[in-house]
């Protein structure tokens, strides 16, 4: 019930759309930035918010270094995921939606806005694309992919803990893009492989 009373499919749009405003409230100081001094800086936000929430400061909102405790499981009619195998399908079912609506953007007006600025900003600018706009709508979409594998991760665990976040994830997050290659679907999954994958098998 996620401690509200609310089961998981009513609350999982409301982790997708909490996740979506935040990414861009944190989206809009770093606005002028670009290249790895983004990375750096969305880094060090991501490890600011981890101090605030361990802090006694959100501890009434958000449990602050016990976490959020007893979350839900999702269930349809009678049948409850509870085994690993169970989340699988729901993790590849939402890794499926990720994938289809990334291909879908990338070739739509918005995708190749995000391409141009990727190239050039300046050029971009000059040709008459919004930089605000694209990239916070850029900063919008990731998040709320994010929101909804956060709201999967956190049900799988059941609980979850501020410590479960730590800058070493956002780096390896990273990582993946990096190893992957900026722009490729397959290239994403391939480094998702390598740098999650692999060592779990090994």
């Amino acid at each position: 019930d996620l401690g509200l009373g609310l089961s998981f499919w009513v609350a999982l749009p409301f982790c997708v759309i909490a996740a979506t405003l935040t990414g861009i409230i944190l989206g809009i100081p770093v606005l002028g930035m670009r290249g790895d001094y983004l990375a750096i800086v969305t880094l060090g936000f991501g490890e600011i918010i981890r101090v605030l929430v361990v802090s006694d400061l959100l501890k009434s909102y958000i449990g602050g270094a016990q976490g959020i405790l007893q979350i839900g499981k999702p269930e349809i009619l009678d049948f409850v995921f509870v085994q690993p195998e169970h989340y699988y399908y729901l993790i590849i079912a939402s890794c499926l939606l990720a994938i289809f609506v990334t291909w879908r953007l990338r070739d739509s007006r918005l995708g190749r806005q995000w391409m141009a600025l990727r190239e050039d900003e300046d050029v971009a600018e000059a040709v008459g694309i919004r930089l605000i706009n694209t990239k916070l709508l850029a900063f919008a979409i990731g998040a709320a992919f994010s929101g909804l594998a956060g709201g999967i991760f956190a049900s799988r665990l059941s609980s979850i803990f501020p410590h479960s976040f730590g800058l070493l994830i956002s780096i390896n997050v990273l990582c993946i893009i990096i190893v992957g290659g900026l722009g490729s679907i397959p290239g994403v999954i391939l480094g998702a492989f390598v740098l999650v994958g692999l060592p779990e098998l090994l």
